[in-house]
C-alpha cells in the first residue's frame, strides 16, 4: 500500500461514495426517473442506467478528492 493511501483510506473510499450516492439521487430525481432497485420489479436497463451513473459520479468524486486532496497537502509541504 502506498504512503498516500494508506494516510487517507476514508477519504479515498467513503467520501467519493456518500457524494455518489447523493448526486445520483439528486440527479435521477431531477430528471424525473422512479426506479428504486431494492423495491420495485427489478428491470435491467434501469439498474445498468442507475448502475452507469452511479459509477461515472463516483469515478469523478474519486478523482477530483485525490487532486484536491494533493493540492492541499502540496500547500501545507510548502509551509513548513
Amino acid at each position: 500500500m502506498s504512503e498516500s493511501t494508506a494516510r487517507q483510506p476514508f477519504g479515498s473510499t467513503v467520501v467519493p461514495i456518500i457524494i455518489a450516492v447523493i448526486l445520483t439521487e439528486a440527479l435521477m430525481y431531477s430528471l424525473g426517473s422512479k426506479y428504486n432497485p431494492l423495491s420495485d420489479d427489478f428491470d435491467i436497463a434501469n439498474f445498468l442506467i442507475d448502475l452507469g451513473v452511479f459509477v461515472t459520479i463516483a469515478v469523478a468524486a474519486s478523482w477530483l478528492y485525490q487532486r484536491v486532496f494533493k493540492l492541499l497537502r502540496r500547500k501545507t509541504t510548502n509551509k513548513e
